[in-house]
């Protein structure tokens, strides 16, 4: 139904149906157009606004056109113009604006504003290709921010990851490692030299696992409450302290001082 309408409306006196493309207006007044904008793509040094303005005159006086401008055709040739081209043609079409102006260059009013009408709407044209622009700079722009979120979020599972397995495996062989050491060497030094070192071992054991383990949370920007490395260490201090005053004060004979010199012991 809304096709019948259509033929309709395009239904010429003699009963045949006519297209845009087969109006002798519309092609001429397409053709004038594209003329005076190609006009205008000239090189600016060569450019004569003068052949301008009698192509636009021969353009007005004709009766073979549409009687309003077809601005789409502008717009087409400036968007399929270079940033260099669009350059050119306002440079151009400025020149033919101020030629126009000019009251001792006598050009007709209706050309006058045919030219300030081209003017406007070149104007216009590339205020919309500068939004454009604007626009896909700022998606790209977003994108390639979102695109830098994702990988820095795909690095830090990553690092965590490692990270994660690092701890365990330094626990691990640590832990075997502290206890192997402590097991192989409890009868051949000190009592005193080894409680020592395996209370070393033990210090740099848990602050290293700690350490680690901060970093992983740090990286990930996450707040964990972890154990209190503080008391640890002030544990192992205390541990170290009371070895070697152990150790100097030979706390290891206190038995056989017991058994030998107190009368109970005896």
């Amino acid at each position: 139904m809304a096709d019948d309408n259509l033929d309709v409306l395009l239904r010429t006196t003699d009963n045949t149906t006519m297209s845009l493309e087969q109006s002798k207006k519309f092609n001429n007044t397409k053709r004038k157009i594209n003329g005076i904008c190609k006009a205008l793509s000239m090189n600016t040094q060569k450019y004569d606004p003068q052949k301008t303005v009698e192509n636009i005159s021969a353009y007005i006086t004709s009766t073979n056109k549409l009687d309003r401008i077809l601005y789409s055709e502008i717009s087409n040739y400036v968007y399929s113009l270079e940033m260099s081209e669009r350059g050119i043609f306002a440079t151009n079409l400025e020149k033919l604006l101020l030629y126009s102006l000019d009251d001792n260059n006598e050009v007709s009013e209706d050309c006058k504003k045919m030219i300030v009408k081209i003017y406007d709407h070149f104007q216009l044209a590339l205020h919309q290709i500068e939004n454009v622009n604007n626009i896909f700079a700022d998606s790209i722009e977003e994108a390639k921010e979102n695109l830098q979120k994702q990988i820095k979020g795909v690095e830090k599972e990553y690092i965590s990851i490692l990270g994660i397995f690092a701890a365990i495996v330094l626990a691990f062989v640590g832990g075997i490692t502290f206890s192997t050491s402590v097991l192989q060497n409890i009868s051949a030094v000190s009592v005193f030299r080894l409680l020592l070192v395996v209370d070393f071992l033990a210090f740099v054991l848990i602050n290293v696992i700690y350490i680690l383990v901060k970093f992983i949370f740090t990286i990930n920007e996450k707040n964990a409450k972890l154990f209190n490395i503080k008391a640890l260490n002030i544990a192992c201090l205390v541990i170290a302290i009371i070895i070697v005053i152990s150790w100097m004060f030979n706390a290891n004979q206190i038995p056989y001082f017991i058994s030998e010199f107190l009368p109970w012991g005896k």
